[in-house]
């Protein structure tokens, strides 16, 4: 009799086709959203096999935040972004370190504020992508991501000053997709058509 568990071990693969000619858009949209972990009182999910492993990349669910908290907008300068996930760890632990750095172009008393306020904060960041999909920085299981605020007033008189969020998270999905709706402080977004 056949033994089951070795079909389950690659049970996970997934095909990564591409047809020659298509274009990928790099980059990614202005705005980015964030909130506190705190403030999620529940959870999209990741569907994961009998073992444990993830089978998508993208969240089943949506975030609810607790009462009166809606996603802020962190507005930043897209050309001096950069937003990344590499691997880390060692086998059979790794996970994916994912990164967003995002300049936001102002360096006056509603930035440093602001930038005090995630010094200590874990939160979880949206960003858009240029086809209009959001990816998600921050998992529940490593409690979101860490935020390293930081200012340069640039040299001299064509310096480029600003104040940069950079954004560390740990998760054990290549920076997961979310499909549903973003309650922001402008109103709804990425509502379902």
């Amino acid at each position: 009799m056949p033994d089951t568990n070795v079909n389950k071990c690659f049970s996970t693969l997934h095909d990564m086709k591409y047809c020659q000619g298509t274009p990928v858009t790099p980059g990614i949209k202005r705005r980015a959203w964030y909130t506190s972990v705190d403030s999620i009182l529940k959870w999209p999910v990741i569907p994961v096999d009998e073992l444990g492993r993830p089978t998508s990349a993208i969240y089943e669910g949506n975030f609810v935040l607790a009462e009166g908290i809606k996603w802020r907008p962190l507005d930043h300068l897209p050309g001096k972004a950069e937003f990344k996930s590499e691997t880390q760890g060692d086998e059979p632990s790794r996970t994916f370190k994912v990164t967003g750095s995002f300049l936001h172009p102002k360096i006056d008393e509603d930035a440093a504020t602001a930038s005090t306020a995630l010094l200590n904060t874990r939160i979880v960041v949206l960003v858009e992508d240029m086809k209009g999909r959001y990816r998600v920085i921050g998992c529940e299981q490593y409690d979101g991501a860490l935020v390293s605020p930081s200012r340069d007033n640039g040299q001299g008189a064509t310096g480029s000053a600003g104040t940069t969020i950079l954004v560390e998270a740990d998760d054990p999905v290549e920076t997961p997709f979310y499909t549903g709706p973003i309650d922001t402080v402008d109103g709804i977004i990425n509502e379902a058509a």
